[in-house]
């Protein structure tokens, strides 16, 4: 009997600890299903989720495969055939061509759309390991410099900052990766050190006006430590915030890895919608192969945009202005 009351006690605390969380997680979706913007970003970002984790299913082709070589990928192309590279989009069977290619493929016969859809993983890895990163070094220092307001803290933190903000993006970056080597794990260490400054600032002006709390005041009388002020009570309530910018680091960590390919520093090891452009550009195809260009072109722009969208939404439910 008693384990059975006890059963029942655990259940209607776990009621009692989640039923109100759940509630305020479906009335934010609710509200943030109302933004059409939100939405369609979600949708697109689904897409390129999906590609990344199920290439094979969505790509017509494995990244070995060549146009007329079929799948072997070390297939002899004839002088004729190569002359035809690269081809415009075909859709086999359906139209009487002799392959299936729905964008088309590059100069080597590489088919353009399964060469994007396997990208898809290194677009978002870069975008979500640059934006968590910087989420991770700003966060923090913006939580500190709040908190420690007015103080030499505080006053070493900004300054920091401003001698960061001083750096040119694009350069430091162009000049960090000739020093240190072109890398993925390169570019993304050098596009989170230039990110995380907003994060910091903003962090630190929320910080600043939540530590004015009466319950900030409560839990200094009640004798809690510093740190247990800062990440018990103070950061449960930046996080909202925290996930608006890493959203928005991440599109433009896709947005510098694609204009560093395209200027050639890019690790060309690595499949890339930015790779893609610029080997259209070095190959001089920029306007007889339009459909080389655009498609990874449109890819870029979409998953940048697919982030903003996501953090104005989100922004908008955990800040509403209505």
């Amino acid at each position: 009997m008693s384990t059975e009351s006890e059963q029942a006690s655990r259940v209607n605390d776990f009621k009692e600890r989640w039923e109100p969380r759940i509630e305020r997680f479906r009335r934010g979706w609710d509200r943030y299903t109302r933004h059409r913007m939100g939405v369609i970003g979600l949708l697109i970002l689904t897409v390129y989720i999906l590609w990344a984790l199920f290439p094979s299913v969505f790509a017509p082709h494995g990244m070995e495969w060549r146009a007329f070589a079929g799948s072997d990928a070390s297939a002899y192309l004839t002088q004729q055939q190569r002359a035809q590279l690269p081809h415009p989009p075909a859709f086999g069977s359906l139209t009487g061509d002799e392959f299936f290619a729905p964008f088309g493929t590059n100069k080597l016969g590489y088919g353009i759309f399964t060469k994007m859809v396997y990208a898809a993983r290194s677009a978002l890895y870069i975008g979500f390991a640059a934006g968590l990163l910087s989420s991770l070094v700003g966060v923090p220092l913006g939580l500190i410099s709040g908190f420690y307001g007015d103080t030499w803290v505080d006053e070493l933190v900004q300054r920091i900052v401003d001698v960061m903000y001083g750096m040119p993006f694009i350069p430091f970056l162009i000049v960090l990766v000739a020093i240190r080597g072109i890398s993925t794990t390169n570019i993304i260490f050098g596009i989170a050190i230039t990110s995380w400054l907003n994060n910091c600032i903003l962090i630190r002006g929320e910080t600043l006006s939540l530590k004015e709390r009466s319950y900030i005041e409560s839990a200094k009388v009640a004798g809690a430590s510093d740190t247990r002020i800062v990440f018990r009570h103070i950061f449960p309530n930046v996080v909202p915030l925290a996930f608006v910018f890493l959203a928005q680091d991440a599109a433009v960590a896709i947005l510098a890895q694609a204009s560093l390919a395209y200027l050639g520093l890019a690790d060309f090891t690595t499949n890339s919608w930015g790779l893609m452009i610029q080997n259209v550009k070095a190959s001089g195809f920029i306007f007889s192969a339009p459909w080389w260009l655009i498609p990874p072109g449109l890819a870029i722009t979409s998953i940048a945009a697919a982030f903003y969208f996501i953090g104005f939404s989100v922004e908008d439910v955990v800040n509403p202005q209505d």
